[in-house]
């Protein structure tokens, strides 16, 4: 079923009109945000399941990506939350539309570059799919990911502390009692 909404996504994506508007209005994320080794790890992850649902869409190979899904899905929880967290802390409020663009333009790019490859993309692709499935855990998946040339809709910079991203600090209301206490 899941693999059927991301079909119907992914026809609405490749229109003419929808091309329009992206162009127009999209932003998935700003400029110049600066990604920490998590995230990175977190749009490779999502660049590659997205790979893998295209090539299943156009080469006709849903079971196996179904089989990738069902595997690996404990994984792939984890990296959409990391990739969330990463969007609400560079887009604050407006981070669910960001995500969603996100998630649109990544299908979308990598859609496009399938045309462009014509039939040599269901010849070369679905090998992808063995070499996923070859894998042991997810710190390989994490690996194998990072080593793909995957196309993404946006350029990362790599950002120069290497402290992890900040953790969201929590505003403790005060009260007279504790004014008083003070």
């Amino acid at each position: 079923m899941r693999l059927l909404s991301a079909a119907l996504a992914l026809a609405m994506l490749a229109s003419p009109m929808a091309d329009a508007a992206r162009s127009k209005t999209s932003k998935a994320v700003p400029s110049n945000p600066c990604t920490y080794e998590g995230d990175r790890k977190a749009f490779d992850i999502e660049g590659l399941k997205s790979e893998l649902m295209v090539t299943a869409l156009v080469c006709k190979d849903q079971d196996r990506y179904n089989d990738f899904m069902g595997r690996y899905k404990p994984d792939l929880v984890v990296q959409e939350r990391a990739l969330g967290a990463y969007f609400k802390r560079v887009n604050g409020r407006a981070s669910q539309k960001a995500y969603d663009d996100y998630i649109s333009n990544l299908a979308n790019v990598q859609e496009q570059d399938g045309l462009k490859a014509g039939t040599a993309f269901c010849d070369n692709l679905p090998d992808l799919f063995d070499e996923v499935m070859a894998l042991h855990n997810s710190d390989e998946l994490d690996e194998f990911a990072n080593s793909q040339a995957i196309v993404q809709p946006v350029a990362f910079q790599t950002c120069t502390t290497v402290a992890a991203p900040p953790a969201t600090v929590r505003r403790v209301k005060h009260t007279r009692k504790a004014a008083k206490a003070g």
